[in-house]
C-alpha cells in the first residue's frame, strides 16, 4: 500500500462534471488499494454530492474537491459557497421521521450520498463558505484470537517504531482483555488500528518486557487543535505476575505517553474511557457519563490533565446552562470570559442538520450539530426516537461553546430530555459541553 494518495480539482457548479469527478474518485480508490465495494461507495458519494452541491452553489463560484486515499480510509472534502444552505436530507439517522415524502423525493441524491458514506461532517468556514467532508472506511477482517504473555520479565522497555504485526497484536490483546466501552472501535479490527497508526490518525506507546513480549499499550488522537483524547492504559500482565509488575507497566506507559505528547503543541489530554489501571492521582476528574456495560448502566469517569498553563478563553453561554458552567469553571479553576447568548426567535433556515454516529456494540449514539434550523426540536426528538429504536441506551450530544448558535440550543436540549454532564476544556474550537439524554437506571 502506498502512502496517502491525494488529488485536488476545481469544477464549475454544473452536474455535468459529477461523472468525471466520480471517475477520478474511482482511480484514486484503486490506487489506494481498497476493495471494489469501498471503491463503488466512494464513487457514489463523490458523484451524488457533486450533483447536489452544484445545485446549491451560489453564482459562478467553483466547487473545490480534495480526494484523499489513506491505508484505512477514503475521504472527499467539498469546499463551496452557499448563501442559504439547507441539507436536511442528510439527517440520515432520523430522515424518514423529519422529512415529508415530497422532500425525500427531491433530496434523493443527498440521501444516497449520505448513506453511501460511513460518516460526514459539515464545517462553516465563515460567511457563506462551507466544507463538507465525507469518509468511506476500508473493510477489515475481525480480530483473530491471540495469546497473552504467560510471564513478564524486567526490565521493561519502550517498543520503538512498532511494526504492523506488533500493533495488530497489541490491539487484539486489548480487545480480548478489556470491555468494548473502554476500547477504541478500531481494536475490534486490529489491522485497521495498525493502518490508522501508520496513517498518523492515531498514535500510541507500547511497552515490552525483557524478552520482547508486549506488556502494555496506550493510544491517543487529536480532538481539537489544542487537546487530545487518550485511551488506556491497557495492560497484558498475567494474574500470577511478580508483585508490582502491573503498576510498573502502567507507570511506564503513562510516563512515555506524557513525554511523547509534551513534544507536541497540545495543551491538554482528556479521556472518556480511562481504565482502572490509570493512576488517578495524575489526572483531574471532569465528571461522569452513564454508559451501557454488559446490559447494565454504570457511571464512567471522564478525566483530564493540563500539559501547559490555561491562559483563558471566551465562551458563549445560554441562561439554561449558566449555573452548570460557572460551577464547573470554579471547580476546575479555569479562567473563562462567559458571553451571554439567548435562544433565537427565528433561525436562518427551516431544516437543521445533526451528525449522528452509532456504535451498536457499545450501545452508544453521538449527536453533533452542523446546521441550526427551525425544526431543531423535532429533529432532536426524531434522532432520540430512532436511536432508541435501534436499542441504543447511551445518547450524547456535543456542543462547542465557541459557536454562539450551538450554545443557544441549551433550552431545546433540556426540553428534549438532555442534561449537561461533562465539560471538556479546549475540546473543540473552545470548550465543549457533553450533554446526555437521561435514561432510567
Amino acid at each position: 500500500m502506498p502512502d496517502n494518495v491525494r488529488a485536488t480539482l476545481e469544477i464549475p457548479p454544473d452536474p455535468a462534471f459529477a461523472c468525471p469527478a466520480a471517475n477520478l474518485a474511482g482511480a484514486l480508490a484503486a490506487r489506494a488499494g481498497v476493495g471494489q465495494r469501498e471503491c463503488m461507495r466512494f464513487q457514489l458519494t463523490v458523484e451524488e454530492f457533486c450533483i447536489c452541491l452544484a445545485g446549491l452553489t451560489e453564482g459562478l463560484e467553483p466547487l473545490r474537491l480534495v480526494l484523499t486515499g489513506k491505508r484505512h480510509q477514503l475521504r472527499a472534502a467539498f469546499s463551496f459557497v452557499a448563501a442559504h444552505l439547507s441539507l436536511g436530507a442528510l439527517n440520515i439517522t432520523a430522515g424518514q421521521q423529519v422529512m415529508t415524502l415530497e422532500e425525500n423525493a427531491d433530496a434523493l441524491g443527498l440521501l444516497l450520498a449520505g448513506k453511501a458514506a460511513d460518516r460526514f461532517r459539515l464545517r462553516h468556514l465563515g460567511g457563506d463558505c462551507f466544507e463538507l467532508e465525507a469518509e468511506v472506511d476500508k473493510i477489515y477482517p475481525p480480530a483473530v484470537p491471540v495469546h497473552a504473555p504467560n510471564a513478564l520479565r524486567l526490565p521493561l522497555r519502550p517498543c520503538i517504531a512498532p511494526d504492523r504485526a506488533r500493533l495488530t497484536q497489541a490491539a487484539a490483546l486489548a480487545a480480548a482483555a478489556y470491555p468494548p466501552w473502554q476500547c477504541p472501535q478500531s481494536f475490534r479490527t486490529p489491522e485497521q488500528f495498525a493502518d490508522m497508526t501508520a496513517d498518523g490518525d492515531v498514535a500510541c506507546v507500547l511497552i515490552c518486557d525483557a524478552g520482547g513480549q508486549t506488556a502494555g499499550l496506550m493510544t491517543w488522537r487529536p480532538c481539537s487543535a489544542r487537546a487530545l483524547y487518550f485511551s488506556g492504559p491497557f495492560l497484558f500482565v498475567p494474574p500470577d505476575a511478580a508483585p508490582g509488575m502491573a503498576e510498573a507497566v502502567a507507570r511506564q506507559l503513562l510516563e512515555d505517553f506524557l513525554a511523547a505528547v509534551a513534544r507536541e503543541s497540545y495543551d491538554i489530554v482528556l479521556s472518556f474511557r480511562p481504565t482502572a489501571e490509570l493512576p488517578r492521582s495524575a489526572f483531574e476528574p471532569l465528571g461522569e457519563l452513564q454508559i451501557c456495560a454488559a446490559d447494565n448502566l454504570i457511571q464512567q469517569p471522564v478525566v483530564f490533565r493540563h500539559l501547559r498553563e490555561d491562559n483563558g478563553l471566551a465562551v458563549w453561554c445560554s441562561p439554561c446552562m449558566e449555573d452548570f458552567l460557572r460551577q464547573t469553571y470554579d471547580l476546575l479553576a479555569l479562567p473563562r470570559d462567559i458571553l451571554p447568548v439567548t435562544e433565537p426567535c427565528t433561525r436562518p433556515r427551516r431544516a437543521s442538520l445533526l451528525g449522528a454516529s452509532v456504535d451498536q456494540v457499545r450501545s452508544l449514539g453521538e449527536l453533533e450539530p452542523f446546521l441550526d434550523g427551525d425544526d431543531l426540536a423535532t429533529n432532536l426528538a426524531a434522532h432520540v426516537t430512532a436511536l432508541q429504536a435501534k436499542g441504543i441506551r447511551t445518547i450524547l450530544y456535543s456542543m462547542d461553546l465557541a459557536v454562539p448558535w450551538e450554545a443557544a440550543q441549551a433550552g431545546e436540549l433540556r426540553r428534549a430530555g438532555f442534561v449537561p454532564k461533562v465539560l471538556l476544556p479546549q475540546g473543540g474550537q473552545a470548550d465543549k459541553v457533553i450533554w446526555q439524554h437521561e435514561q432510567p437506571a
